[in-house]
């Protein structure tokens, strides 16, 4: 640090008093501290889960069951047992999009009803790699994109989905997701 540096910081630090000794937090309390808040949040969703389980008239976006996401956030999911290679693939939009749904402009009962629709007849179409546009939600009235939140939570319900994720810049950022979808038995 340099002399002019200490000295303004020294100035500005001279009626400042150091806590005592039984007001400071220790590393290892901290760590304490640190620790029960995870368990608790772990236990606050474990319950949110159980509880989802249980009331089969769960909204299918209830806000609990996946943390919302806002704007510039990316989303990610993959179910056990994918290959790391096709989601490697999928995470940098090196495939061959099959379809492409853009939901821009659409309510939120209009875009659920979309999405399930263009996934039905995707899957139907024995189709694997399809793109979602759902935008970033500057327009929303909500503090978060509502059409991006309700794919996000739309798309891990769906058992034909084995993963999905944002899709590259190029390909719409953090506006649009790729999907990988599981192959017709």
């Amino acid at each position: 640090m340099r002399e002019k540096d200490k000295s303004l910081f020294l100035a500005e630090m001279h009626d400042v008093d150091p806590l005592k000794t039984s007001e400071r937090t220790s590393q290892y309390q901290q760590e304490e501290i640190k620790k029960q808040a995870k368990a608790t949040v772990i236990k606050v969703r474990k319950r949110l889960r159980k509880q989802a389980l249980s009331d089969p008239l769960a909204s299918q976006t209830d806000a609990c069951s996946t943390p919302q996401v806002t704007s510039h956030e990316t989303i990610l999911f993959n179910q056990k047992g994918i290959r790391l290679q096709d989601f490697a693939k999928l995470k940098k939009g090196v495939f061959n999009c099959q379809a492409q749904l853009d939901l821009h402009g659409y309510t939120r009962d209009e875009a659920y009803s979309a999405l399930t629709h263009f996934i039905n007849h995707a899957q139907q179409d024995e189709l694997r790699y399809i793109r979602v546009v759902h935008g970033k939600g500057y327009n929303s009235d909500d503090a978060f994109p509502v059409i991006k939140n309700l794919v996000n939570q739309s798309l891990r319900e769906l058992n034909s989905i084995l993963a999905f994720c944002s899709a590259p810049e190029k390909d719409g950022g953090a506006g649009a997701v790729n999907v990988l979808l599981k192959k017709r038995v």
